[in-house]
């Protein structure tokens, strides 16, 4: 790897990490409403004509962060590139929320409003009442379509509305469609009330749920078929598309768990008659094939649904998954990541071509659910003092070990979990023991602030009791406030915590995670292509801002309170 290339990798990394700072902010929870029943506020006035598109695409590209298109985005010459010359670029643009994750992080593009209202606090969380661990959109009410004894998902666990809500209420004749190799991408960024919603499953292909129709449509049934003859009958190799010498890494390690991991290309994703097992599904997934499969499905869905063909303006979402599945498990430095964000440029650009032969009239926005971070050993390397932990399960044994030994009881203080993050205490042990919650909740900060790896923890109620500063830049934003944005007393824990930047805890088969506060998890793209003039906005702004500043293009008034503000794009050029 050249001299310069860790150079960059360093500067790049240290340049997003935060200060700890001490402000603090309350959450309110929103309460769960129909469409029909919300009070129109916040409403955006505007005395400019409204000149509205026959559709507008919004594409969140998932564990995309602001260091990896600034890596390797530069003079790329399809869709990435296309953007970057065309758009009203935010180079400063950040999710103002701690847990960067996939599920939270879809919720507040479309909603302008954070996880703490949003109630998608993390991809999973521990439900009291059910005593056990819930998914962000599992709805046990529903089903996939066809598969009649499997729970489905849906937007059950969502408070709100979207942009998709509020243009089809306000705006007649309009439809939302929301697509993403993801089933919580698609359902997260759909809104409450979307024309259609579908995501990968696997080997079967593309599907929805009963939440949202009785059966697929035909074409889809279609495209799934053909999707199997291909997966059946072809050779998938992954093979770089140019050289990468000096930019993008080959190496492999041994993990302490003895997992190996390889940066190389080119690798065999699947071959003619392989089973359509598990093996594939994972491997297909970890490719950009699981792009171009997504992109496949979304021209069918434009062509078959006449998307931006109707009498008004349709909404059409797409989250794009191999990044996150590349990065986790081969880091984002190396070769696979190079060429996963080319094949992306490349695949975008032809989507793009053709969907702006047939909608014209297309405003496309890019933006991003969470960055991500490359895997220890490989910034190790470079000379980064990164640190990779054990499993969060034995992070979590150490924990009540130690809290044994420092409250004098026999059982374990704190409940065992895969989010670490998060910590709920054991409330019957607790009674049984005659210990106080205050007192083991000040046992386990004071233990905490024995272990290194730990920068802050926070408990329930001190986010509850805090009041939040006026802050004029999310790049600014303290680890209580961004703790606050994703706190809900109901869904989180009873304390939480932050681990200190470059620190990632071993979760296999993941190799590389994200999920924190710092900024190379927070700092994303926004990109705003449409009949605005093309410029670099330097100024800072939230993902919560994408929402209601497509709101105020549009012409149309959010349905509750936004978290987020409309930023200036500059004034529409009408042809």
């Amino acid at each position: 790897m050249s001299t310069s290339y860790r150079l960059m990798m360093s500067c790049a990394l240290f340049a997003t990490i935060v200060p700890i700072a001490a402000n603090a902010s309350v959450a309110s929870v929103v309460a769960t409403t129909t469409i029909a029943t919300i009070a129109i506020i916040n409403a955006q006035v505007t005395t400019k004509p409204i000149h509205r598109p026959k559709l507008v695409l919004v594409v969140s590209v998932d564990q995309f962060s602001a260091d990896l298109f600034q890596r390797y985005g530069k003079d790329l010459p399809g869709g990435l590139g296309l953007l970057q010359k065309r758009g009203v670029v935010f180079t400063e643009a950040y999710h103002d929320h701690a847990f960067t994750e996939t599920g939270p992080g879809h919720s507040v593009l479309l909603s302008g409003r954070f996880p703490s209202h949003t109630g998608i606090v993390e991809n999973n969380w521990y439900d009291r009442a059910l005593g056990r661990s819930v998914y962000c959109v599992a709805d046990e009410n529903v089903h996939p379509i066809g598969q009649p004894k499997k729970a489905g998902v849906s937007p059950s666990k969502f408070i709100g509305t979207t942009l998709g809500d509020w243009l089809q209420t306000q705006v007649k004749g309009s439809r939302a469609f929301s697509l993403s190799g993801k089933d919580r991408a698609a359902v997260l960024m759909a809104g409450r009330k979307p024309t259609a919603v579908f995501w990968f499953e696997g080997a079967t292909g593309f599907n929805t749920s009963t939440a949202y129709a009785e059966k697929q449509p035909q074409w889809l049934v279609s495209l799934d078929a053909e999707l199997q003859h291909r997966f059946l009958s072809d050779n998938w190799t992954w093979t770089a598309l140019g050289p990468w010498t000096g930019v993008a890494r080959t190496a492999a390690w041994t993990l302490p768990s003895g997992q190996m991991v390889r940066n190389s290309l080119p690798r065999v994703i699947q071959g003619a008659g392989m089973p359509l097992d598990k093996d594939f599904a994972e491997r297909f997934r970890r490719s950009p094939f699981f792009d171009q499969v997504t992109f496949d499905a979304a021209r069918a869905l434009v062509e078959q649904e006449q998307v931006g063909r109707g009498t008004s303006t349709d909404l059409f979402t797409i989250s794009l998954s191999a990044t996150d599945y590349i990065g986790h498990n081969y880091g984002t430095g190396g070769v696979e990541m190079w060429d996963q964000l080319h094949r992306l440029d490349r695949e975008l650009g032809k989507f793009l071509t053709w969907l702006r032969k047939r909608v014209p009239n297309t405003w496309v926005v890019l933006t991003a659910d969470h960055g991500g971070m490359d895997l220890s050993e490989g910034l190790r390397e470079d000379g980064i003092p990164a640190e990779r932990l054990s499993e969060p399960k034995v992070w979590f044994a150490k924990l009540n070990i130690a809290l044994r030994e420092r409250l004098k009881v026999e059982l374990d203080l704190v409940r065992v979990s895969n989010v670490p993050t998060q910590i709920y205490l054991n409330d019957e042990v607790i009674k049984s023991a005659g210990l106080e919650r205050g007192k083991v909740l000040e046992a386990i900060q004071s233990q905490l602030k024995t272990q290194p790896e730990v920068a802050e923890s926070v408990t329930a109620q001190a986010l509850e009791n805090f009041q939040e500063p006026a802050v004029s830049s999310p790049r600014d934003s303290s680890l209580l406030v961004l703790l606050s944005h994703s706190f809900m007393a109901s869904r989180c824990g009873d304390l939480l915590v932050v681990f200190k930047p470059l620190t990632t805890f071993y979760d296999p088969p993941y190799v590389a995670n994200h999920g924190s506060p710092w900024d190379y998890d927070r700092r994303v793209p926004i990109i705003f292509m449409g009949p605005w003039q093309p410029k670099l906005v330097k100024q800072p702004v939230r993902t919560v801002d994408i929402a209601p500043t497509l709101a105020r293009e549009l012409g149309i008034s959010p349905a509750e309170k936004l978290d987020g503000k409309a930023v200036e794009l500059g004034p529409q050029r009408i042809k």
